[in-house]
């Protein structure tokens, strides 16, 4: 068997498992901007989160129909065929998102997937608040007088930020979820 045949038969055999991988997550993004403020309680996440994913389709709706009418001018830009391909693919996410939170389903396995989808956001929204914390405390270091005061409050505050969401993430009411 040469290395090339048992390539092959390696792809063949993973194929099937990459096919079925599922959709990815959604990103924060122009389209999912991270939220300005956080909620801290179990239900208020939900809600924040349910109205943030909402509002991340109206803009990728938004996006694609003035790439759209885009592509119509120019059918032949592959950059806007991608574009609309990578649009499709963020709402498709934020849609199977938004299908978790919002399922009228009860239960635990349904309480389980609404946490799992709200801890992952927060998640995503506490690392997004580190790497801006992380710029601002460059930009603190970086530069002096008034420009490092304003870097230096916004590092406090940003990491304030994530410090709250995380020990929102660990209530008794988030750690009690789906039990």
């Amino acid at each position: 068997m040469t290395f090339k045949s048992a390539a092959l038969g390696l792809a063949a055999v993973c194929a099937p498992l990459l096919m079925a991988t599922p959709s990815p997550a959604v990103e924060i993004s122009p389209f999912f901007p991270l939220p300005n403020y956080f909620e801290k309680s179990k239900a208020d996440l939900l809600e924040q989160q349910t109205s943030w994913l909402k509002d991340g389709v109206k803009a990728i709706d938004k996006a694609h129909a003035e790439t759209q009418a885009q592509l119509d001018k120019t059918p032949e830009d592959a950059a806007l065929t991608a574009k609309i391909a990578d649009l499709d693919k963020q709402k498709a996410a934020a849609v199977k998102e938004l299908a978790v939170l919002e399922s009228p389903e009860a239960g635990k396995e349904a309480d389980l997937a609404r946490k799992d989808v709200v801890v992952m956001n927060i998640n995503r929204w506490i690392n997004a608040l580190s790497r801006q914390a992380t710029e601002q405390l460059k930009i603190a270091i970086m530069k002096d007088g008034l420009e490092r005061d304003v870097a230096e409050r916004r590092h406090i505050q940003l990491n304030g930020q994530a410090d709250e969401l995380e020990r929102a993430k660990h209530t008794s009411s988030f750690e009690g979820w789906g039990r």
